[in-house]
């Protein structure tokens, strides 16, 4: 995945990553136990929901490619862009508490050394169980929920989209206009792999008054 192509297609309908990395279908989303019983069920948005881009992470680190993935509608909870930028230079997204809000996420099973590969590409996440009162996700479900909270105007999350979008909404402040190519969305990914400018981006997005907590 190109970072400007961030999140990656989602799945869609029920299937599976077979042994060897093929994707197939799932009727009525039905996950065999080999792949699901004394796993490790994560909620996932974003990239980690994308076929394609989890099969990339899981391949890079070496564990197995086998993971069922299952859309499911999930009520109480919220998908935002996160208010950070990643190392790979994209504004990524996170879930984020939202009573009475609908979401369809992704269900994926993973064993421990896939769990260990996806836990080593989220360092700007923390992995842990979903609250009581989230409902639709399959039992003792996780997700991986940003450290650094929500990217919202007036308290209002900025809902997921392209990054060209997230890069006007940066150009709106002059002082990351100051900092950033942003009419330029390749030179803007290419100079946010510097450590240092996504440190300033995230520390001026708080200071700006574009951050809320994710409730999670």
């Amino acid at each position: 995945m190109q970072p400007l192509d961030y999140p990656g297609p989602a799945a869609t309908v029920a299937g599976l990553l077979t042994a060897r990395g093929r994707w197939q279908r799932l009727d009525a989303g039905d996950v065999p136990d080999a792949l699901r019983r004394g796993r490790t069920c994560v909620l996932a948005v974003g990239s980690n929901a994308s076929p394609p881009v989890l099969l990339a992470k899981l391949r890079a680190a070496g564990a197995p490619l086998a993971v069922a993935l299952v859309p499911h509608e999930v009520a109480g909870l919220g998908v935002a862009h996160s208010a950070h930028v990643s190392p790979a230079g994209y504004v990524a997204t996170t879930p984020y508490a939202a009573a009475g809000l609908r979401t369809r996420m992704v269900a994926s099973w993973f064993g421990p050394a896939q769990l260990a590969a996806l836990d080593a590409t989220e360092p700007n996440y923390r992995r842990g169980v979903l609250p009581p009162a989230v409902t639709g996700a399959p039992p003792g479900a996780e997700a991986y929920v940003s450290r650094w909270g929500v990217l919202s105007l007036g308290g209002v999350p900025v809902a997921p989209s392209g990054q060209a979008d997230v890069h006007r909404l940066l150009a709106t402040d002059p002082v990351l206009s100051a900092l950033l190519p942003l009419q330029d969305g390749p030179a803007t990914v290419r100079a946010l792999l510097h450590p240092e400018l996504r440190e300033r981006v995230r520390r001026r997005l708080v200071d700006l008054g574009w951050v809320s907590p994710t409730g999670l």
